[in-house]
């Protein structure tokens, strides 16, 4: 089984991780007058979305293959756009409710410059149109920067393995076995730089700073997904920081994550979880970066940055963050795999869909997309299903953020069974991230359902074919 890792990619979110597409994929002949829409397709690149264009959104509203109900679409046009104007990225200010009024002012009629008006259709933050370009080979005018990067990356941690106070100071007992990793993290890195067509791959399309997803590594298959920011080398130091990450998870199948850099308890993790967890590796390289949160600290199990041992509330917070952490991982992981059934599907394959049919039909009904409210004879991930699942991997982060910001608070008693006075407690901060974003599902039952479904489908949902 693959280990897989996602590299924090958005530095003032510090959190990510992912899966990587399924390798060896069969294509299936389409059958004869099946039109697919790869050459259009490709010609819209370097595009992130929030919303479909206006032709994937018509098309989906009138297709014949799929035949969904009016009302089916513009709900799911209602929740995008809400979760939208919840960031202000709505070109109008009225009441969203008004907005899908005049967009679909009758049944079966859609009206584009009602759409236009909403949405500025010019702003590729807001505009869905490519999945064929969200996990390509990297450019060659981009691989002299990040070909220097690895190697400044390489002699980062080379210095990191030569530097026993510091392995001790943020590694303790498992100084040695850290030295070891950063080795072969160097060699991975080698690795790396020597056939990045092999190694490398990344998203132009820019899906990933959507979804606050930086990358993946997967010590079996050799090989990471990088942000392209990271690529183009955007950020010097975070780009190095991000390569020795993710060159940690290629180094050792045992390293993979337990808490990403500056989340709550980082500094206070046992030496096991530690050694074992890739954000560690990024300590010592970020003290000579001079981007270190934690300079010249020496990592004490149980005690925090301060000197304090952690408290009731440090210890709810870092449980509701990892439930958070896991929920937003599958819902990226959601993304990724429908974003490549229709992928596959565009290029004539239907059979990612048939084989997952009943776990998609699961997914459809968890996240109000479009598919299991599709009557026609050929259902698919239509391009709002998949700007759907975009914007609740999104969703799944800023709650985790919300919830972050409150303070944990003790629960009246008693309680039947020990612990349970803390499991009460993470809910309560869990249920006030939902209910603090505000735009999930529209039900705080559900809502909960869904955040909870993703957690226990944590690195076990289908990877992207």
């Amino acid at each position: 089984m693959l280990g897989l890792q996602r590299a924090a990619g958005n530095r003032a979110v510090t959190d990510l991780l992912g899966r990587p597409p399924a390798q060896g994929t069969v294509t299936v002949p389409p059958s004869p007058g099946v039109d697919l829409p790869v050459v259009a397709a490709r010609g819209r690149s370097d595009v992130r979305f929030r919303v479909p264009t206006f032709s994937d959104l018509k098309a989906a509203y009138t297709s014949p293959g799929t035949k969904v109900a009016a009302g089916t679409i513009e709900k799911a046009v209602t929740q995008l756009l809400g979760r939208m104007a919840r960031e202000k990225r709505l070109k109008s200010t009225d009441p969203v409710a008004d907005i899908v009024k005049r967009i679909f002012p009758a049944p079966g009629t859609i009206v584009e410059a009602e759409f236009t008006k909403a949405l500025d259709v010019a702003d590729r933050s807001v505009i869905y149109q490519s999945v064929l370009d969200a996990d390509t080979t990297v450019k060659a005018v981009d691989t002299a920067k990040l070909t220097a990067a690895i190697s400044d990356a390489q002699a980062l941690v080379s210095k990191a393995e030569g530097n026993a106070t510091g392995l001790k100071e943020v590694f303790g007992a498992k100084a040695g076995a850290a030295k070891t990793i950063y080795a072969k993290a160097r060699t991975s890195l080698g690795e790396v730089a020597a056939d990045m067509a092999k190694h490398v791959s990344t998203d132009y399309n820019l899906d990933d700073p959507e979804v606050f997803l930086g990358g993946w590594a997967s010590h079996g298959a050799r090989h990471m997904h990088l942000l392209v920011g990271v690529v183009k080398v955007v950020d010097p130091k975070g780009t190095k920081s991000t390569l020795i990450h993710e060159a940690a998870h290629l180094a050792d199948p045992s390293v993979d994550d337990h808490g990403y850099y500056g989340s709550p308890g980082f500094e206070a993790l046992d030496e096991t979880t530690k050694v074992g967890n890739a954000a560690h590796f990024e300590e010592l390289p970020r003290r000579e970066l001079a981007t270190s949160s934690y300079a010249g600290l020496t990592f004490t199990p149980g005690v925090a940055k301060g000197g304090a041992a952690l408290t009731w509330e440090d210890t709810i917070r870092r449980r509701a963050s990892e439930h958070l952490r896991k929920a937003w991982d599958a819902a990226v992981d959601v993304h990724m795999w429908l974003r490549g059934v229709r992928r596959a599907a565009l290029g004539g394959d239907r059979t990612p869909f048939t084989t997952e049919r009943a776990l998609i039909m699961t997914v459809s009904r968890l996240m109000d997309l479009t598919v299991h409210q599709q009557t026609g004879p050929v259902p698919e991930i239509s391009a709002v299903d998949v700007t759907l699942t975009e914007s609740i991997a999104r969703a799944m982060q800023l709650i985790k953020q919300i919830a972050g910001r409150e303070t944990p608070q003790r629960p009246m008693g008693p309680f039947l069974h020990p612990g349970d006075e803390d499991v009460f407690a993470t809910h309560v901060l869990i249920e006030a991230g939902i209910s603090g974003y505000g735009q999930l599902l529209g039900n705080a039952t559900r809502d909960r359902d869904l955040v909870d479904w993703l957690v226990a489908h944590y690195r076990s949902l289908p990877a992207a074919p």
